[in-house]
């Protein structure tokens, strides 16, 4: 069994790739430096954004059609990888844990989703109608003739569908404490 070599000398072809890169390149390195740092603001970031210009520009050499347009090609790579970092820099942040701790959550208290479960259960309790009337009523908030014209029947009917469905709940929310 034969190793392959960790080295291996580049092709003539590679090498050719590479000069043509360098001199297509070599011109315009330093304006595009000043560029990145122009729109970053951070010397450190654009050397390492300018380091992925190269790379992506040696990358994709083969899609240059003009080598005219060679600048123009270097400073799009280069305004796309700004911008892409930017894009990306949202999602990303450092955390601040005094920022943390004072940020009020969105999420609902302990007791308060104990006392929303304890509801969910008492509700599943209820027939279908009165589930669907004492909902509508008291949390969508529509009026006795609105849920009368949903479920149908008569407004006296879906008065008493409301009345019976919280006598239920305070029952069942009783037994259970």
């Amino acid at each position: 069994m034969t190793e392959t070599p960790v080295h291996t000398l580049p092709k003539k072809a590679d090498s050719d790739q590479h000069a043509r890169f360098c001199a297509l390149v070599e011109p315009h390195i330093e304006a595009v430096g000043r560029f990145v740092h122009a729109l970053t603001r951070n010397r450190e970031e654009a050397r390492d954004i300018v380091g992925d210009v190269l790379l992506r520009a040696f990358e994709k050499l083969d899609t240059l059609k003009h080598e005219q347009a060679s600048a123009s090609w270097l400073f799009s790579i280069a305004r796309n990888i700004v911008y892409e970092r930017k894009r990306r820099t949202k999602f990303w942040g450092i955390f601040d844990e005094t920022k943390a701790i004072e940020r009020p959550s969105d999420a609902a208290l302990p007791d308060v989703s104990a006392d929303v479960a304890l509801l969910h259960e008492a509700l599943a309790k209820l027939s279908a109608a009165q589930r669907e009337a004492i909902t509508l009523f008291e949390i969508a908030g529509l009026s006795l003739e609105e849920i009368r014209q949903i479920q149908g029947g008569t407004v006296s009917g879906v008065k008493s569908r409301v009345t019976r469905s919280r006598e239920q709940l305070k029952k069942c929310l009783t037994n259970d404490e």
